[in-house]
Order: C-alpha cells, then structure tokens, then sequence
C-alpha cells in the first residue's frame, strides 16, 4: 500500500448538501478500491488563481489515503469524469508527510480541555510559587534599562 494526497475544488455553485456528497463519494471510491481514508479537511471556499469554467471562486477539499498503485489510477479516472469536480490533484506522499491527527472536540465539551494525569492547568503564578524571584537578565541588558531610566528621569526633570 502506498500513501496518496488527493486534493478536489468543487465549483462555487456547490451547496452544503453538493459538498457533503462529493466527500461521501471520493471516501466510497477509496474504500471501492481497498484503500482507506486516514485524514480529510474540508479547506472551504476560496478564490482561484484564475477562472476555471467561469468560476472565480471554488470549495477545497483534501483526503489523505492509502491505496494499491494500480487501484490508484483508476480511481484518479473515475475523479476524472465527476462532472462536479472542477480540477483535482493527487500525489503520492510518504508516510512521514501525512497531516498530523486533530482532536475531535464534541460540540458539547466545555471550555475547559481535560488534561491528562498529572498535568496540571495552574499558571506559575496562581501555583503558590515564589513570585519575589525573578528572571535572570543579562548584564548588559540590565545596565541598558537603567541608562534609559536614568535619561527619562533627567529629561522629565528639566536637566
């Protein structure tokens, strides 16, 4: 099996409904071939570079998928003749350059993100740590500020 990136735009005319169908059908077209889809994201509307067939505007999508090499290039022709997809590109793509996986947060979690066993959420300030105890600063950085103060000071003062 090899690793393949496929990336679709659906003309700007596309609704909701077009858009969710055309995903439903490339994931159905992956697995009619024995391959699986690993990662998708739907990258939305954006405009062309140039017009294609009269749109200026068109709806990304891409799907990250593994699949025979020979099942691949049927399936790259059956993409060919969607009617719906206005251009499309696929390349094979290693392992290591698939998209990292996203966590699925439920509409209905809280705000707050659990974190795992023993991390914690506190800042360093509301830790009980020692807030008297600051940063070092380099030297010259430190000598700096203080010629600064001192000119602020002299210059507010009239000198």
């Amino acid at each position: 099996m090899r690793y393949y990136e496929l990336m679709w735009i659906l003309g700007a005319d596309a609704d909701d409904e077009g858009i969710d169908q055309s995903i439903e059908a490339i994931d159905e077209r992956i697995e009619n071939h024995g391959g699986e889809r690993l990662r998708s994201a739907a990258w939305g509307r954006r405009s062309l570079a140039y017009p294609i067939n009269h749109h200026a505007e068109g709806i990304y999508n891409v799907v990250q998928f593994s699949m025979e090499p020979d099942q691949s290039v049927i399936f790259e022709k059956e993409i060919l003749a969607d009617q719906a997809i206005i251009r499309h590109l696929q390349l094979r793509i290693e392992e290591s350059d698939l998209l990292p996986v996203a966590p699925v947060i439920p509409p209905s979690a809280p705000e707050s993100v659990e974190l795992p066993a023993g991390e914690s959420s506190e800042s360093p300030e509301s830790s009980g740590a020692d807030e008297s105890v600051e940063e070092e600063k380099p030297a010259e950085t430190v000598a700096e500020a203080e010629e600064i103060e001192e000119a602020v000071e002299t210059e507010a003062s009239g000198t």
